[in-house]
């Protein structure tokens, strides 16, 4: 599969430079993804009964993906019938072997879109559109009766976040001790959770992390810190979020150090935020209005700087502070950094060393999560939104320092 290196540059107003949206570098070379198959068989009543959420057992066959924090999340084999549609893909999410929640993914516009355009290479991007538009108002009104008709009542409307910006609104039905959640109104994907009623609430953090003051939050993020013979000092915990197929690249970093921060919000959630639409371009994007309310959604101050400054990053690296970088890719040094994390020594910064260097604007953008350091030997430790394969990367500082664009330092 070729790489992706569409390159999208938007003005997006912070500053007064045209800064580049980082965009995608791999899909699926690093890593196939699970593809139920579909079924005309309808669940509905097997999710929602309640020794389901009683015994915590599901019915089916369930299939464990990676998760975070300890979490377990499994998909389920099949795509059945669920209130009245065929689902895309649906989740479980237990929390130390109890049922937190079912998360049914009806129509996501990336994939939607990328399907269509696979087995139609030559349909125009204003069919594909009124194509997704005419089947999203169907399953929108399909699932509503189908609601209707299990829970006898009319939803209510609630929110979940603190921020006008990443604010998302739901319907809510009441389904005895039940919550079903219907989440259709951003134009971009349609889906349903099916929750405890108790678990619901109005935050996008962490039921731990919301209970702590930000001293012993600080105190909690410093304890990740690990320090090593070697002169690493690396921040453990940060999540992997695999990107994909989909120009996640800001928006899954973004999500991977916000979660550690105690964020529950999921890369899908992000892209809604920041305007995403379709899968192949991040223009019209609002990437930095999402950054800053990622940030206020953690408790957490942002701070950006242009290029990658060494000095600071190692002091918020040592507090347990993540810090995200958008820089200039290049397949080639990619390459090295990927060795360094298996132990071959980084070229020495020497003026022909220095030609291959990808900055110029015209270099693809990327995102990268900053996970320490070696102040001994001038390197920094990184990890993209890829796969577990991609992490503890390294690179030169004065690499990072010419080839960055924006600097995103998160602090509590």
């Amino acid at each position: 599969m070729k790489f992706l290196t569409i390159l999208i540059t938007s003005c997006l107003g912070w500053s007064l430079t045209c800064l580049a949206i980082p965009q995608n570098f791999g899909g699926n070379l690093f890593g196939a993804t699970f593809e139920p198959r579909t079924i005309n068989e309808d669940f509905t009543e097997n999710l929602i009964a309640a020794s389901v959420w009683i015994n915590n057992k599901l019915p089916g066959t369930w299939k464990s993906i990676p998760s975070l924090d300890g979490d377990e999340v499994k998909i389920l084999d099949v795509n059945p019938i669920l209130f009245g549609q065929h689902s895309s893909s649906v989740y479980a999410n237990e929390e130390k072997g109890k049922l937190k929640s079912i998360s049914i993914l009806y129509l996501d516009s990336g994939k939607f879109i990328n399907r269509k355009r696979l087995s139609n290479k030559d349909q125009a991007s204003k069919s594909l559109k009124r194509e997704f538009k005419k089947t999203y108002d169907l399953i929108q009104t399909t699932i509503n009766k189908a609601l209707y008709k299990y829970t006898k009542s009319t939803p209510k409307e609630s929110f979940v976040g603190q921020t006008d910006f990443l604010r998302n609104t739901y319907d809510d039905y009441k389904f005895g001790e039940l919550t079903l959640r219907l989440s259709a109104d951003n134009g971009q994907n349609i889906s349903l959770i099916i929750m405890r009623s108790k678990d619901v609430s109005k935050t996008y953090l962490h039921s731990e992390t919301s209970k702590l003051v930000k001293r012993e939050r600080r105190k909690e993020l410093q304890q990740n810190v690990q320090v090593q013979g070697s002169g690493d000092i690396k921040i453990n915990g940060i999540p992997m979020f695999r990107q994909g197929q989909r120009p996640y690249c800001a928006i899954s970093t973004l999500g991977m150090a916000t979660h550690y921060l105690g964020l529950r919000l999921g890369t899908d959630a992000l892209a809604a935020g920041a305007k995403f639409r379709y899968i192949d371009t991040a223009k019209g994007s609002k990437m930095l209005d999402l950054y800053r309310a990622a940030a206020e959604e953690s408790d957490a101050v942002l701070q950006r700087g242009r290029s990658f400054d060494f000095e600071r990053a190692q002091k918020y690296i040592e507090k347990g502070f993540p810090i995200v970088v958008w820089r200039r890719y290049s397949h080639k040094r990619n390459q090295l950094h990927s060795a360094a994390a298996q132990g071959i020594k980084l070229p020495e910064s020497t003026p022909n060393d220095r030609i291959t260097w990808p900055t110029s604007k015209d270099e693809p953008g990327h995102a990268s999560v900053i996970t320490g350091f070696n102040k001994k030997t001038g390197e920094v430790i990184f990890m993209e939104s890829w796969g577990e394969h991609a992490r503890n990367k390294r690179m030169r500082a004065e690499e990072l320092e010419a080839t960055s664009y924006a600097t995103f330092y998160f602090k509590i």
